[in-house]
């Protein structure tokens, strides 16, 4: 059989996994002394090397992004390590691998912290996880390129003061929680995606006055919705926006007025009277642009804690459950900025026991 030079080859390029993907290093450290001071000690292990721990930073946030960010359980980390990098772990080599991660993340979780209650546009939202079977709650609150969960046992606004602190200065975008009525701001902007479904639902009540009054207020809202959008196609200027806020204001006050001959339905009227409670809260985002008008960025940080629990049905410890929202902040947060979680976490856990690296905004 020949070779025909003429036809060109046939080029192909396959990823694979090679028989043994894990290095095993050993490292040999002298015993030093030092004959003026009298210090001694021996030489320090590399950067990504934990003194008494068996696997490296590398392999180790490959580890951590699979239990968090891939919802695999201790069980499955286990197996994973064993049969697709060739090499045994125990469980309590695990536990101690996690608490690598908790003592890594912690510095740099509280410098979140520390932003996050700085003057801002902050999304928050909550919801449950159980510690041992017992019902706690995580709050979240989301910026730009930040995002912090913290525990806490109950639902209550002093939770809410312990996540943005007692005096936040910022805007506050969030659902029609009672928690969040308390906590000061410059200005608060109420969830235009809750209240849409809602109006959504009424449309197939069996009273007509219930369906007219959600079809026109889903008008306003949609209205808003488009002067939202023109503006920031640059077809609005900033003072065309505020007087436009104006105009729907008023729209939705005639919907109130026009009360039907039997009076408004009970559903209805539930709904005018949270517009009313939170008259000057639903129409922010037409005054600061730079505000959303719903809270989905805190609901998308909260939906892969929700995945996590009904995967592992909560934690056994405090400290489990303090590392799932410090690692759970931390993968958010490296979405938010573009960055590989992966290579980060290892970078953090090579670092550990020294300063966090700084916060760029």
């Amino acid at each position: 059989m020949e070779r025909d030079e003429v036809v060109p080859e046939k080029v192909q390029q396959v990823a694979e996994v090679v028989d043994q993907p894990i290095e095993i290093r050993e490292y040999r450290r002298g015993f030093y002394k030092c004959p003026s001071c009298g210090w001694s000690d021996y030489s320090p292990v590399p950067l990504g090397v934990k003194e008494g721990f068996s696997y490296g930073a590398r392999l180790s946030s490959i580890v951590g992004w699979l239990g968090y960010g891939g919802n695999l359980t201790w069980r499955k980390q286990e197996h994973f390590i064993e049969y697709v990098f060739g090499i045994p772990i125990s469980q309590g080599s695990l536990a101690k691998m996690h608490k690598w991660f908790q003592e890594s993340l912690e510095p740099l979780t509280q410098q979140w912290l520390k932003y996050i209650q700085q003057p801002g546009i902050r999304c928050v939202d909550e919801t449950s996880y159980c510690i041992d079977g017992i019902k706690y709650w995580v709050w979240v609150a989301t910026s730009n390129e930040v995002c912090v969960l913290m525990l806490a046992p109950t639902r209550s606004s002093a939770e809410v003061e312990k996540l943005l602190g007692a005096d936040f200065k910022g805007i506050l975008t969030s659902d029609c929680y009672s928690a969040y009525f308390r906590q000061s701001a410059m200005a608060k902007q109420k969830c235009l995606a809750h209240l849409e479904r809602e109006l959504e639902s009424l449309k197939t009540s069996r009273f007509q006055a219930n369906r007219e009054f959600a079809a026109d207020v889903q008008q306003v809202l949609a209205t808003a919705r488009i002067h939202y959008r023109h503006y920031h196609a640059r077809n609005l200027t900033l003072e065309d926006l505020g007087s436009k806020r104006t105009e729907v204001e008023n729209s939705l006050q005639k919907i109130f007025k026009a009360t039907p001959k039997k009076g408004w339905p009970y559903d209805a009227q539930r709904l005018i009277n949270r517009l009313k409670r939170h008259w000057e809260e639903w129409f922010t985002f037409l005054t600061y642009p730079e505000v959303k008008p719903d809270n989905n960025d805190a609901e998308r940080a909260l939906r892969p804690i929700v995945i996590h629990r009904k995967v592992s049905g909560g934690v056994r410890s405090d400290w489990g459950a303090e590392l799932v929202t410090q690692m759970f902040s931390f993968l958010e947060t490296m979405r938010l900025q573009g960055q590989n979680a992966i290579v980060q976490l290892c970078e953090l856990l090579s670092l550990a026991g020294r300063s966090p690296p700084g916060l760029e905004m």
